[in-house]
């Protein structure tokens, strides 16, 4: 496993700590969102009713924050981070909203275009935050470098997760149908649709079944006939369909935000209103190919959904990810939250040894959440601080007030992914 040591650099800056304990638990939604909504860059919600006070049902935004709060373990608090019409790019977006609101940890956005992912990524991982995105992008599935994930794969990047997922959506709108009598027939392949999709009627003149409704899902059948009972046969009425966007991602970030950092993995959850990938969209080739590719997944197992294999595009874990960043933060804040409340720490040995305990309080914190396992050389401990002598400092670093040299031994414990049990019977 990693060593703690080969990839921690925790720099304080004294009255900069950019993520409370809170904010790790926290995701913004990352969207084009006019300034009528809400003026400010960022608006905060505690629950679905809340969005829907903001946004319409059918826009992404509000299906992407659906997915968050569907999930069993869902965050009480979400953040809608909005991006402007007249904003030079992806980047400088996302740098508006962090200068208003620092506080959040995972971005998740209803876009799925490469060019978009990749820059956000881009920008995320200048941030220090992490992304988790997804799409369709069908040569995710093919053995081409050209894709999505093997651009994010290419940039070795550590704090974009990519998921491929058959009802991820398109950047595109929604495609419809107009019908002038009472029977309207539409054949998935021609239209876009997959099986599940749902289909919309609209009633544009005389009377509607309940406003506008969800008549039908996509069956099996490649032709099928959409119900006449629910067509007003007046028409013009219209038929909206290629409406995916469950937006998976979103509620894998629901799911798993609310965990305590290094106390979870994020393989083989199953998520609330997400259908598993069948082989219909995704064959056993492709998914290996997909996984090749540092995609994420999600897929039957057992006869249940579940994800797989939760890395990043770099291959690096997204909960080894969390727990560094939740490392760092806190032993930041702890130290940040010493060096202002007290009158002075010492330049001495006994000041040094304040530190040490400060240091030692927050990765007794990585043991209980289980972040921390067991050092590997038996000595039964969970990690190691070293703390030189005031007397090895040298002059300049003194007179600076600069105490260098604090070195942390520790292990990642991870989790069980996979497994091999030979059972040895006797006769």
């Amino acid at each position: 496993m990693t060593d703690l040591s080969q990839v921690i650099d925790v720099t304080v800056n004294v009255g900069d700590v950019q993520v409370t304990a809170a904010g790790f638990g926290t995701p913004l939604i990352f969207d084009l969102i006019a300034s009528t909504v809400f003026a400010n860059r960022v608006r905060s919600y505690a629950s679905l009713s809340a969005v829907g006070a903001d946004f319409a049902t059918t826009t992404k935004t509000y299906k992407a924050a659906t997915a968050i709060f569907s999930q069993p373990r869902a965050p009480r608090l979400i953040k809608i981070g909005r991006r402007e019409s007249g904003d030079a790019n992806e980047a400088a977006a996302l740098a508006a909203i962090l200068v208003e609101d620092p506080d959040w940890y995972c971005l998740v956005t209803p876009y799925k275009t490469s060019a978009i992912l990749q820059a956000l990524a881009g920008a995320i991982l200048a941030a220090g935050k992490i992304m988790l995105c997804s799409s369709e992008d069908a040569d995710v599935l093919n053995a081409v470098t050209t894709d999505i994930a093997s651009l994010l794969k290419a940039a070795t990047n550590n704090r974009t997760a990519y998921m491929w997922h058959h009802q991820s959506g398109v950047d595109a709108t929604g495609a419809s149908y107009t019908v002038t009598s009472g029977v309207a027939t539409i054949t998935k392949t021609a239209h876009g649709l997959r099986v599940g999709d749902p289909i919309t009627f609209s009633a544009s003149t005389g009377a509607s079944i309940n406003g506008d409704n969800v008549i039908a899902t996509v069956p099996t059948a490649d032709t099928f006939t959409v119900p006449t009972t629910a067509i007003n046969e007046a028409g013009p009425d219209t038929i909206t369909y290629f409406a995916r966007y469950t937006f998976p991602e979103c509620a894998w970030a629901g799911q798993e935000l609310s965990s305590d950092p290094g106390s979870e993995t994020w393989k083989f959850k199953q998520l609330a209103g997400i259908l598993p990938s069948p082989t219909t969209y995704l064959t056993d080739a492709q998914e290996q190919i997909a996984l090749g590719k540092n995609a994420n997944l999600y897929t039957p197992l057992g006869g249940v959904g579940h994800t797989q294999e939760g890395v990043m595009a770099s291959g690096r874990f997204i909960d080894v990810q969390r727990g560094i960043d939740w490392l760092d933060s806190n032993l930041a804040t702890t130290i940040a939250n010493r060096l202002l409340n007290e009158e002075k720490v010492p330049y001495t040995d006994a000041g040094a040894t304040i530190l040490q305990a400060d240091i030692a309080s927050v990765l007794d914190i990585g043991v209980r959440n289980g972040l921390l396992g067991p050092l590997l050389d038996d000595s039964g401990k969970f990690y190691n601080i070293i703390v030189p002598k005031v007397a090895d400092q040298l002059q300049a670093d003194r007179t600076a007030r600069f105490f260098p040299g604090i070195t942390v031994q520790a292990q990642l414990a991870g989790a069980v992914h996979s497994l091999a049990i030979v059972v040895n019977a006797q006769v």
